[in-house]
């Protein structure tokens, strides 16, 4: 017979079997294919550990990977855009010191163009050697069109270690890059633009160390009136604003003098044969013909058209007839034309020796535009080393640097200074005449 006591060690057994299985869910659903029962240990502690990590780790992946990257990035790069314009600043104080160069390097005025751009580089490469900065400088091709001219203009505009540009060369171009140059507070120092109105009233941006029409216009009427006796005259353009504003003030002055009988026609720079208007010219007699053409081909073409019509007055020419080019090529037409020319012949500047011969060492013979481009370059290239002296570095400070010149003698022999509105002060034009292969100075 069972006793209670047996019963009771029995029921209580059960009972403790039973409730150990309920309390077991886990194990019996596990998340791999081994069995429950291998994966249960004597007691639950490490199952509890091992669970709560499983549980964890997922939980924690999540959680931090959203908080840090969106809140990393939006908060950086925002902080750093209104530096632009300093790290702009301090990438052209860091990189080369730039001079650009704004000349005709091809097409019909690139004797012109090259001879600037040679001396420029000549003034350059003295200075640096001199001074131990050293200065780049940027060739760009205007073709002598104002278009071209602002493309170039622009390209240099967008480098910011570019501080200030030699040029242009022509005075339509300057008047079609002048206003860029301005809203872009960037310095140019011109070596051939003669115009009036560039200076008058002129930018904070615009430096001429030449003369312009103003002088120009009657140093020629002067000349053509006192030394040549000239009562007529011929004047022809070639529609450039150059070419126009000078005949414009050859025309005043000779009308204030008395000369009345006087004509007038246009061509343009594209043309290649003159001789109609050469025909019009010879049965109108005049005592003297003015071409201010740049085109050193034009001016051939005219001498020796002029020759074979039987002209046999005076022949004047302006700033681009100071090329050996046209003369060589004109042959006996050329010889006793006149030249005026706004600048002294460097070939006969003491001051020049030794921008003269290493350029002679370089790139061979030279005329006469060379000298004002390497005075050009020369007030930018001192004036960039003021500003670094002053480690004040700035196309600002090379603008300011530049209007204060103050050179007595420069390096083409002239004093040079500046006005409010850029001009040089003082200056005056040269007259120069063709005998044999080259021109001797005549006056005034």
């Amino acid at each position: 017979m069972i006793s209670k006591r047996r019963i009771t060690l029995f029921l209580l057994t059960f009972l403790f079997a039973f409730a150990m299985a309920a309390c077991q869910p886990q194990a019996t659903a596990p998340a791999d294919d081994e069995p429950a029962v291998e994966e249960l240990p004597a007691d639950d502690e490490p199952v509890a550990e091992e669970v709560e990590e499983e549980v964890e780790e997922p939980a924690e992946e999540p959680a931090e990977e959203p908080a840090e990257e969106p809140a990393e990035e939006p908060a950086e790069e925002p902080a750093e855009e209104p530096d632009d314009e300093e790290m702009d600043e301090e990438e052209a104080a860091a990189g080369p010191i730039r001079v650009g160069f704004l000349g005709p390097l091809t097409g019909g005025a690139a004797f012109l163009g090259q001879e600037q751009l040679n001396f420029a580089k000549v003034a350059t490469e003295i200075f640096s050697e001199e001074s131990g900065i050293e200065i780049e400088i940027l060739e760009g091709d205007t073709m002598i069109d104002p278009d071209e001219a602002r493309l170039v203009t622009e390209r240099f505009l967008a480098d910011p270690n570019v501080v200030a540009v030699v040029g242009p060369a022509g005075s339509q171009v300057c008047e079609a890059v002048q206003p860029l140059f301005a809203e872009a507070g960037v310095a140019h120092v011109t070596p051939s633009c003669t115009r009036i109105s560039l200076t008058d009233p002129g930018t904070e941006t615009f430096f001429r160390p030449i003369p312009h029409d103003g002088l120009q216009g009657p140093t020629v009427a002067a000349y053509m009136f006192d030394e040549l006796g000239a009562r007529s005259a011929f004047l022809v353009d070639d529609q450039s604003s150059y070419a126009v504003g000078l005949t414009d003030e050859v025309e005043t002055a000779l009308s204030a003098m008395g000369v009345d009988d006087v004509e007038r026609a246009s061509v343009t720079q594209e043309e290649t044969d003159f001789s109609s208007l050469v025909t019009t010219i010879v049965a109108d007699d005049p005592d003297v013909v003015f071409f201010p053409s740049q085109i050193a081909s034009q001016l051939g073409t005219m001498a020796v058209q002029l020759q074979e019509q039987g002209y046999d007055g005076e022949y004047f020419l302006a700033d681009g007839g100071f090329d050996i080019s046209w003369v060589e090529t004109a042959g006996d037409a050329a010889e006793g034309t006149y030249v005026s020319f706004f600048a002294p012949d460097p070939h006969f500047v003491e001051e020049m020796e030794p921008y003269n011969e290493r350029y002679q060492e370089q790139y061979g013979d030279f005329g006469a535009f060379g000298g004002p481009s390497a005075l050009s370059a020369d007030i930018i290239a001192h004036a960039i080393g003021r500003c670094v002296e002053a480690d004040s570095l700035s196309r600002e400070c090379v603008r300011d640097e530049i209007a204060a010149t103050d050179m007595d003698p420069s390096i083409l022999g002239i004093p040079v200074s500046f006005d409010e509105n850029g001009q040089l002060v003082g200056g005056e034009f040269f007259i120069f005449q063709v005998q044999g292969d080259q021109f001797v100075l005549v006056g005034p």
